[in-house]
């Protein structure tokens, strides 16, 4: 194994060894690659959710009420990526605002509450984090997992609030605030972490 220095240091998967290159180990400041990397995937993050129609693709084979939910875990999964870049629970905020201001200006049905949508899903993702490393699971796929469920959560409960839906039975409610969960734990945790560690693994640079 290589010695680790201060640009650069090798960490042992499972599956092999991926290089962090680590611009700015111990720095908690903000650089310009967290802006750039905020700006960048936010960006990415507004036109994919914008354009692309992941609840038609859903409703192909669950068009009951809620089912959308088991995919909403995509318009968070941005923030986890860019979290595991950077370690630095700002930058999901960041992301977030970029992300939600595009759709803003893509004229997301929503309006300005869209970029409201946003930063709150930034926040319990933040949040879920900042659990998780308090018990010891932060790296961890269980720990990602669960952050990402509660980041994803509280979209459902809001948007059937505004949208009135006190007509439903209650256990749609629940199913639909059940599978904004597992959306979060599969898209936002697992598939957000796994894509963090190809990215650091191709030898994109990390800001931690």
């Amino acid at each position: 194994m290589m010695e680790m220095n201060e640009e650069q240091k090798f960490i042992t998967k499972k599956e092999g060894e991926y290089k962090e290159t680590g611009f700015s180990m111990n720095l908690r400041k903000l650089t310009n690659l967290d802006l750039l990397y905020s700006t960048i995937i936010g960006v990415m993050g507004g036109i994919i959710s914008s354009l692309i129609p992941f609840s038609l693709l859903i409703k192909v084979w669950y068009p009951l009420t809620g089912g959308t939910q088991l995919i909403s875990g995509h318009h968070v999964i941005w923030a986890s990526i860019i979290y595991g870049l950077s370690k630095k629970k700002t930058n999901i905020m960041i992301t977030m605002l970029s992300k939600g201001l595009l759709e803003f200006l893509f004229g997301d049905v929503w309006g300005l509450l869209i970029i409201f949508v946003n930063l709150m899903e930034g926040f319990f993702l933040a949040l879920g984090f900042f659990l998780m490393e308090r018990i010891g699971e932060g790296e961890t796929k269980l720990g990602w997992g669960i952050a990402g469920g509660f980041g994803n959560f509280f979209q459902a409960p809001f948007f059937w609030i505004i949208n009135q839906r006190w007509f439903l039975h209650w256990s749609l409610w629940v199913l639909s605030f059940m599978f904004a969960f597992i959306s979060g734990i599969l898209i936002v945790g697992v598939l957000g972490r796994a894509v963090k560690d190809t990215l650091i693994k191709a030898g994109v640079p990390t800001t931690f």
